[in-house]
């Protein structure tokens, strides 16, 4: 029994590593984890809340929260800073207990009490989540990760009792904003802070915190950092209570969609990213139909970046595809320096640029006002270009924050990332291997290449022990794509690991990450499809004898999330599976046969 249980283990041992190994191989990051509305917690059991710089009551202080969330295993920790205070002193900086003035409050909640002056107030609480423990005590920052579908209810906006202490609360980024119906909020654009102001039309205080008239519920599709503004327009004491879950039943609410904006619909998250050996020009959109909107018309369209980034002046410039006039800005633009207007697809759009604070900004709006049509908007963005003229482009990332604007809500930041001349001036797009006749084909693919003098190709068995199998030549200067192909004849039926290094002009060298190959003839053939898949799919077996099938679906953080056991009969079968039961993202699909595993990726949409 003992020594059964010694294979077992091991077998299990075996797979796990597998699967990590695969992750790496792959390059999978886990930098976004999905929320699923469950409850953010800021206090209570099993938060631990750490005063980082003062205590959170002035200015620039900074409070650590730990174990907000813990989502796969993995524990989530919030940075709270206070950004701005006017006009105002935080009496307690999170309230926890409930009193008369805060009936309903939850340790859970952030619920900041202020006390403002004439004339009113207000404070400014940026909050950043991190990975748990990656918090850093000398500059402290942590690792950025990104939450996914998460709810943030504002209760008790409304005053103190005394005419004009009308409070409000400001958030941006987020997909839906709720209202009850009827309520006593009214929502404004902050288009300094680019917010969407929530503010209470009543002076009167509310003992109940949670009343809906006093509520709005936000929705954020992704959310990594998140600030908030909050205020009143009068002098005395003041409660704010944020609520980072879904809240008490809010059968009443009215919901309004703010619009969306992906980058790159073709990827997950809203951002594009891409790298340039300058001089070229790279388009800020990838995919169609980047703008989502279920309302009629929009705003504007807004690039924000910092100025500082900019560092080879007029060379790097902003280009409108198909333009027929203005279709260049020059980047290194000064504070309110005069643009030409865009004329693109029979539309003229005014140019507005803003320098200030170490940021610039530049603004289309329909020109002589009005509003644009969704189309109209889509069109401009997918004209939007980055290009950097000079022979010698100074090395760096460019960050461009993109946005639109319908009436008081604007679209979370997409974030157009773009990195000039990375370590090695080769941008390889694909990386591959497939089976051919039972040996190995290897091909690659690159979009441009600068000073680029060969290709080093290795093969391992282990992924430990590397051996060259061949050395071909690289293109020196391409703009154009170029595909490289080899075929290893010393690979029959080969299982293990191909990799890449390219070789620039120097001499410098970069390595990419390993991919795995099995051209071994299988015993049991496993096949998915459709896949990529959104709905139904079908997982087939071709099994040599009447067989028990485990079938795992395991998620790129390594943790099982669903488990089948089937019977297989000899011969082909097929069993009907659907992804109601997966979130979307990339799974692997392990199917145990006795004592073999065969591994499968699942794309769910």
């Amino acid at each position: 029994m003992q020594m059964k249980k010694f294979r077992k283990d091991m077998k299990n041992l075996k797979f796990t590593v597998g699967i990590l190994l695969l992750m790496s191989c792959f390059g999978l990051k886990a930098q976004t984890y999905n929320v699923a509305y469950n409850t953010i917690s800021f206090g209570g059991v099993g938060v631990t809340i750490t005063n980082k710089v003062g205590n959170g009551t002035t200015l620039n202080n900074i409070v650590l929260y730990q174990n907000v969330i813990t989502i796969g295993g993995q524990q989530i920790d919030a940075i709270v800073r206070t950004q701005e205070l006017s006009n105002a002193t935080i009496s307690t900086y999170d309230y926890t207990a409930t009193s008369a003035n805060a009936s309903n409050n939850l340790p859970s909640f952030f619920s900041p009490q202020f006390s403002f002056a004439s004339g009113g107030g207000y404070a400014v609480f940026k909050v950043q989540f991190i990975l748990g423990g990656s918090y850093n005590n000398t500059t402290n920052t942590g690792t950025l990760i990104t939450l996914q579908n998460v709810l943030l209810n504002t209760y008790d906006l409304d005053g103190n009792g005394t005419a004009g202490t009308n409070q409000y609360a400001e958030f941006g980024g987020f997909s839906i904003s709720e209202l009850a119906s009827p309520t006593n909020l009214s929502t404004t654009y902050n288009s300094t802070l680019g917010l969407s102001k929530f503010r209470t039309s009543i002076s009167a205080n509310t003992i109940d915190v949670t009343d809906v008239r006093n509520r709005t519920r936000v929705t954020y599709n992704y959310i990594s950092e998140f600030t908030t503004k909050v205020g009143a327009e009068g002098s005395g004491a003041a409660y704010y209570f944020l609520d980072f879950s879904a809240g008490s039943t809010f059968t009443s609410a009215i919901s309004y969609a703010a619009p969306s904006l992906d980058l790159n619909t073709t990827t997950s998250g809203l951002d594009n990213v891409t790298n340039m050996i300058a001089p070229d020009v790279k388009n800020f959109t990838v995919g169609s139909s980047n703008i989502t909107y279920s309302g009629p018309t929009l705003d504007n369209l807004k690039l924000n970046f910092s100025t500082s980034q900019i560092l080879d002046g007029a060379n790097e410039k902003i280009l409108i595809s198909g333009a027929i006039s203005g279709g260049s800005v020059s980047l290194n633009f000064t504070n309110a320096q005069a643009i030409p207007n865009v004329v693109l697809g029979g539309i003229t759009y005014a140019v507005s640029s803003t320098v200030l604070g170490g940021r610039s900004i530049l603004i289309f709006t329909k020109s002589g006002g009005g509003t644009l049509t969704l189309a109209q908007v889509e069109n401009l963005l997918d004209a939007l270009q980055y290009q950097n003229a000079a022979t010698n482009a100074t090395k760096a990332w460019r960050y461009f924050n993109v946005t639109t604007l319908a009436g008081s809500f604007e679209t979370p930041v997409a974030q157009f990332q773009l990195n000039i001349d990375n370590v090695l001036p080769v941008e390889l797009t694909s990386f591959s291997v497939n089976c051919d006749q039972d040996y190995s084909i290897i091909s690659w693919q690159t979009a441009s290449e600068h000073n680029s003098a060969s290709f080093i190709l290795e093969r391992s068995a282990d992924g430990i022990e590397w051996f060259e199998i061949t050395e071909m030549g690289g293109a020196g200067n391409s703009n154009s794509t170029l595909d490289y192909q080899y075929k290893d004849l010393e690979s029959y039926r080969f299982v293990g690991y191909y990799r890449l290094t390219q070789v620039d002009t120097d001499g410098k060298q970069k390595m990419y990450d390993p991919i795995y190959t099995n051209c071994s003839k299988s015993e049991n053939e496993v096949d998915i499809y459709p896949n990529p898949v959104l709905g139904d799919f079908v997982i087939s077996i071709s099994s040599q004898s009447a067989e028990t099938v485990i079938i795992d679906f395991v998620n790129t953080n390594g943790m099982k999330v669903l488990a089948k056991t089937v019977a297989a009969k000899n011969g082909f079968n097929q069993y009907n599976f659907n992804t109601q039961e997966l979130l979307s993202g990339m799974y692997y699909v392990s199917v145990q046969i006795n004592d073999t595993h065969t591994i499968k990726k699942l794309i769910v949409q």
